[in-house]
């Protein structure tokens, strides 16, 4: 079961471009452009990211960097807001005509410079009445709206920080997207259009605005993190603040506090919040993160929102920026900075949802999303490129049609093959019973409307025989979804795990040192279900399976290193013919995305999946040579704790009557000396244990930095290093059976197998992981174990 969970993805990357906003109110007419500079008034200088709100209609666009704007319009008579927090906004109506025009606007000053003043303990100075009547108001601020709808544009830049020119740029993306807000926490996003360099498939392009942070809320989820808000309800025990300025948006008056976190210990935000003087809402935010904030491989994370005034005292993002450089530290990689940037418009308020809007997706692909024509593409797209942004996708678009040299082809080929073989197991895999596999595989979804195909086909070099794997998948309602498959097979199968996860491939290491925890057979027929998903996070399956199994051995004793040692005997089965019925119960409370019928899992905190399912094959059912029940339930839970880290929990029990085969006992598997799995037991060498029942629990807790950083101690608070403790027990037998296995090598653990060790992450830019484990029983396994990792962040 693979339970290490890739927390270092960006899945807010962020784009600081300076650029201008274009926008068409209206599709498939004639366009005027509305361009020019907004100043300040008193200096002539531009004004950097100014707004540009057209009224009545809930758009606004952003200026760039120099202060240019620039829109195209449908003719006609339209009024603009020109506005910057610090200047008194400006008004204008103006009628817009197909040939264009250019108005530049002057912006009056409105700033008024204080001293700084830092609030200290409970003393009653302006900064801190300030806060303090922002904590009291906030429940009135949130539930002011009951619900909202906004468009967006994003985009995305990866940037080798050594070139600053257009070759520097390594990938953009680029989408546009509706979203929908629902009281109290109902979110969704629809990317309705995407694009990307050439050097990206579609499919990796899934960037959002994700769930905007409302820093009037209390705990404001950032990543694995759970931050304290500049304005909880317990914010003075974790923050001092300073009043820096006092600002005007629209003659508003607007207070501007410097944040200083109290502690390095926890994450916290450092920056500066803008706090409306009328409302006390929150109305911008510039922040950073402190040491506490302990992001693997990424530093100089900066985080802003821009707000704007709409309907009579909401204020709402309009601009939202994320940054930071991804930094590993070896002379290979060169130093990456990413840049996101995401523009909001067109809100829409108290207008209803339909009931079907938030189902299980918070971020769905909409079927033409790859499709939109480059006219449509422009109505969208309200930040223009770049001149570096622009010839990032010439040359990226010129490389992938250019002619490719043989020995560059050659180089690709390979490099393409070994993405394929370490990738998947479809191509070529190693183990002891079938040596080395080679084949090929489509796997194609939506091939015809609703309808998903897999094809595999391989041989067997050192078990010489041929394998076959082909199914389909039909889906026959999509909301509640019921998909109906068929599966025939001829392949080698593995027994059930308790520990290793479904999609665990050990060729690296079988092939490698000769260690493979799975126990093979042969089987050869089809299975045929349903899927049934009738409420959200939920789905039920129900299969008949109907194969012939029989034992296979071991056709290989092939490894590069341990070359002396033999692989371990695969153990046999019960032969016959197997028909059974069996059914899954599937409760998962992480969010999904969905990408080209494609579904992919978030990373949340908390989250919970639970299993439960049997299985039933008897003779007085079908004709059989099995006669037995299977039952089984897991659940794996992850969650901070205590601001101390990370606690992952993983249970497993089952049980069985009748008469067992071997090839459907449970077992709990062993795995390598390197690179073994998160929740797994590691002192039990290379030795599996089996019984018709078993219970087993196993935990780990990721304490990362933390310990280190609040011990105040010197060096020690500095230490680089990761801490994380493990341990867990299981118990197995047999209860139920009737005759002794033929594989006497069988083990079970009638007395609790227990183990308890801990592990330090995060050495050298790798990221080694050095786990230390001891055996608290007295099985005649390893009483100590010493295990490595390698990406262990």
């Amino acid at each position: 079961m693979n339970t290490k969970a890739t927390t270092g993805q960006f899945g807010l990357f962020l784009s600081v471009l300076t650029v201008l906003l274009s926008f068409f109110p209206g599709y498939g007419a004639l366009a005027g452009v509305v361009e020019g500079t907004i100043r300040d008034f008193d200096t002539g200088r531009p004004i950097p990211f100014a707004s540009v709100r057209l009224e009545g209609t809930g758009r606004s666009m952003i200026a760039n960097e120099n202060g240019e704007y620039r829109i195209r319009l449908v003719p006609g008579t339209w009024r603009f807001k020109f506005s910057h927090i610090g200047y008194y906004s400006e008004h204008l109506k103006t009628a817009v005509t197909d040939s264009g025009q250019v108005i530049d606007v002057h912006l009056h000053p409105a700033m008024i410079i204080l001293k700084g003043q830092k609030v200290y303990s409970r003393a009653y100075d302006p900064a801190q009445r300030i806060i303090i009547e922002a904590i009291e108001r906030k429940d009135e601020i949130l539930s002011r709206t009951h619900d909202y709808s906004f468009d967006a544009y994003t985009r995305l830049v990866a940037r080798d920080t050594a070139r600053q020119d257009t070759a520097g740029i390594l990938l953009i993306t680029e989408s546009q997207i509706e979203g929908f807000w629902e009281h109290p926490d109902k979110f969704k996003e629809i990317i309705k259009a995407r694009k990307q360099t050439a050097n990206l498939a579609a499919t990796g392009n899934l960037v959002s605005v994700g769930r905007i942070l409302d820093f009037n809320r209390n705990r404001l989820d950032f990543g694995p993190y759970s931050v304290v808000s500049p304005t909880a309800k317990d914010a003075l025990d974790y923050y001092n603040y300073y009043l820096l300025d006092t600002l005007y948006i629209d003659r508003q008056m607007i207070f501007r506090l410097e944040i200083e976190p109290q502690s390095d210990a926890i994450p916290l935000f450092a920056g500066t919040i803008d706090i409306a003087d009328s409302s006390y809402a929150v109305v911008g935010v510039d922040v950073g993160f402190n040491e506490g904030f302990d992001q693997d491989l990424v530093d100089s994370l900066r985080y802003l929102q821009r707000y704007e005034e709409f309907d009579h005292d909401r204020w709402m993002p309009i601009e939202i920026r994320f940054s930071g450089i991804f930094n590993i530290s070896l002379p290979v990689i060169p130093v990456i900075s990413f840049n996101y940037v995401a523009a909001l418009h067109n809100y829409r308020f108290d207008a209803g949802h339909p009931e079907a809007r938030f189902d299980e997706y918070v971020l769905e692909v909409a079927p033409e999303a790859d499709e939109v024509d480059s006219v449509a593409w422009t109505l969208g797209q309200v930040i223009p490129l770049s001149k570096d942004e622009s010839g990032a996708y010439k040359r990226f678009d010129s490389l992938a049609s250019a002619p490719v040299p043989l020995h560059k082809r050659i180089l690709g080929l390979g490099f393409g093959a070994l993405y394929l073989i370490t990738s998947t197991n479809d191509y070529f895999h190693f183990n002891r019973v079938e040596g080395a596999y080679l084949g090929l595989a489509f796997n194609r979804r939506e091939i015809l409307p609703r309808l998903d195909l897999g094809l595999r086909s391989g041989y067997a070099i050192d078990g010489e025989y041929w394998q076959h794997d082909y199914g389909f998948a039909y889906t026959l309602r999509q909301r509640p979804r019921l998909r109906f498959n068929f599966r025939y097979r001829n392949i080698v199968a593995h027994r059930p795990t308790v520990i290793s996860s479904t999609h665990y491939d050990p060729t690296f290491l079988a092939l490698m040192a000769k260690i493979d925890q799975y126990d093979y057979f042969r089987e050869k027929g089809f299975t045929t279900g349903m899927d049934i998903r009738l409420l959200r996070h939920t789905e039920l399956s129900v299969a008949y399976h109907d194969y012939r199994q029989y034992s296979a051995d071991n056709s290989t004793n092939f490894s590069i290193f341990r070359t002396n040692a033999d692989h371990r005997p695969n153990p046999e089965i019960a032969d016959g013919r197997l028909r059974s019925i069996a059914g899954e119960f599937r409760w998962d409370s992480r969010r999904l995305m969905k990408s080209k019928n494609e579904e992919i899992p978030m990373l949340t905190m908390p989250h919970t999946v639970i299993k439960t399912g049997m299985e039933y094959a008897s003779p007085d059912f079908i004709r059989n040579d099995f006669d037995f029940h299977r039952y089984h339930v897991s659940i794996h839970h992850e969650r901070r704790f205590l601001g101390l880290g990370f606690s992952s929990i993983y249970f497993y029990a089952g049980a069985s009557k009748g008469n067992l085969p071997p090839q459907r006992y449970f077992t709990v598997d062993y795995t390598g000396e390197f690179m073994p799995e998160k929740l797994s037991f590691k002192s039990l060498g290379e030795h599996n244990y089996c019984g018709d029942w078993v219970c087993a629990v196993y935990f780990d807790h990721d304490f990362r930095r933390t310990l280190f950083r609040r011990s105040g101690l010197p060096l020690i608070r500095d230490f680089p290093f990761s801490l994380a403790v493990h341990g867990g027990a299981f118990w197995t037998d047999f209860r139920n059976r009737t005759d002794t296995p033929r594989d006497e090598s069988v083990r079970s653990a009638s007395v609790a197998y227990s183990e308890i060790g801990f592990s330090i992450g995060r050495i050298t830019p790798l990221g080694f992981g050095l786990h230390f484990t001891w055996q608290l029983s007295a099985y005649d396994t390893e009483k100590f174990s010493f295990d490595i990792t390698i990406l262990d962040f």
